[in-house]
């Protein structure tokens, strides 16, 4: 009587093999924030540009300054070293 064991356990992968497929989840926009257009000011002082006009939120810091982890897509991020230059835009 160990008939129906394998029987289950082949019904169950047959079955498993029909479940529908999921969605590939949705990635944020490459660019929600505008950093793409923003490149130009890598090198600048960080002091000289008003990023207010922006709409998107910001976070400007210092090279190594701790920071969230957190991602959000609609978030620009500004660093700058020592001396008020811009090192990098991104969004995050």
């Amino acid at each position: 009587m160990r008939l129906p064991v394998p029987a289950a356990l082949g019904a169950i992968l047959l079955m498993a093999a029909c479940m529908p497929e999921q969605p590939p989840a949705t990635l944020p926009a490459e660019d929600a924030c505008g950093a793409s257009g923003l490149q130009g000011l890598v090198g600048q002082q960080v002091t000289d540009q008003d990023f207010s006009g922006i709409g998107a939120a910001q976070r400007i810091m210092t090279d190594g300054s701790p920071m969230t982890m957190d991602y959000r897509a609609d978030r620009l991020n500004v660093t700058h070293d020592a001396q008020g230059r811009i090192t990098r835009i991104w969004c995050g």
